[in-house]
């Protein structure tokens, strides 16, 4: 710790260039494990002095690069966000929005970061949140898929929207039918140039559909997301022509060249999306009024195959359990608000790794 003090005025804005880098290449290298962050975290004078210099366009890499690895531990997180939100955050946002940094992705890993942990998400939303609209540019920054000059791709973005959209005041921006963020994000579920960018859409709309009150304008003609949901489980299986009338039309005669989504995990938050959308009754009957039973039907045989996962396995079985039984056996119309029995509320309730704030 003595020698950590030591370093800290060379880290300072007024020291000279050629400390300030050789401390931060030392500062660096302590983010690489566990242990040096604990130690690094422990000096708030650093950390301010860490954060003054990712405006030093000399040594700003390494700084933001300290930032990306130290806030990449839970406990690092914590500690930035208890130390630093009020500075940190807007100077994050500022770098995503500038179209000529160089740096930005590495600034959207850093909120990425922050807001990945539950007990951390509300007091870096609400700082995002004083920021007028900054929810909304950011959102345009994403979908402008070359918005950045220097080659910065903003992947990181998908899942900083995933993550803040775990609180009820992130939803509520991203369902908001005046903006159409949502809208304009559900692209992306089907992206393939990037898993980071698709898995934060898919976690997106997960948390979204978490939020039972707003199913009926995400199953609308408006919004339409179950095409969004199936047609990544959906693979190149032949299905016969009743069974084609009843998806959706981007889901009907696929052909042998359709490919299912490879990651399990997209998969299965894809299939816990479908989980909390039977949670009303509404929900259920359109779910199989469009063949998402015959989608899940080809999906189990996917996931029993060697090529397949287990834990997805499970979630479909899950939902498909749900759509099978009867209005009548359900005996509720929205099983989130009213007394069901044990194992249906457990089926729901467990496909979600999302606590209402």
């Amino acid at each position: 710790m003595d020698a950590l003090d030591e370093i800290v005025p060379f880290l300072a804005k007024t020291a000279r260039l050629d400390l300030k880098v050789v401390s931060l290449s030392h500062v660096l290298g302590l983010t690489g494990s566990v242990d040096g962050i604990k130690l690094l975290v422990q000096n708030e004078t650093l950390l301010n002095n860490l954060l003054d210099l990712t405006g030093e366009e000399s040594v700003a890499k390494d700084a933001v690069l300290c930032f990306v690895n130290i806030t990449a531990e839970e406990t690092g997180a914590a500690v930035v966000v208890d130390k630093l939100t009020e500075r940190l955050v807007p100077l994050a946002y500022e770098a995503v929005l500038d179209e000529n940094c160089k740096l930005s992705d590495a600034w959207c890993m850093v909120l990425c970061n922050i807001t990945r942990p539950e007990h951390l998400v509300e007091r870096v939303l609400q700082r995002l949140l004083a920021i007028e609209f900054s929810l909304e540019k950011l959102t345009t920054c994403f979908t402008r898929v070359s918005y950045n000059k220097q080659k910065c791709h903003l992947n990181y973005l998908g899942p900083l929207f995933s993550n803040v959209s775990q609180s009820k005041a992130g939803r509520e921006v991203f369902c908001n039918q005046q903006t159409g963020l949502l809208r304009r994000l559900l692209p992306f579920v089907h992206h393939e140039g990037s898993i980071v960018r698709r898995g934060g859409a898919v976690g997106l709309l997960k948390n979204v559909c978490f939020d039972s009150s707003v199913h009926e304008w995400l199953l609308s003609e408006e919004m339409d997301v179950l095409p969004f949901v199936l047609l990544p489980l959906a693979g190149p299986e032949e299905l016969d022509d009743e069974t084609n009338e009843k998806l959706p039309v981007d889901l009907q005669y696929l052909g042998p060249n359709k490919r299912r989504e490879d990651d399990p995990d997209v998969r299965k938050m894809l299939v816990e999306s479908l989980a909390q959308l039977c949670a009303t009754r509404k929900g259920r009957s359109y779910l199989r009024d469009h063949g998402t039973y015959e989608i899940l039907r080809e999906l189990h045989k996917f996931e029993c195959s060697p090529e397949g996962d287990k834990v997805v396995l499970n979630a479909v079985e899950n939902v498909v359990d749900i759509l099978i039984r009867t209005e009548e056996e359900i005996g509720e119309d929205n099983l989130k608000q009213l007394e069901i029995p044990d194992d249906v509320k457990a089926k729901i309730e467990s496909m979600t790794d999302v606590v209402e704030k």
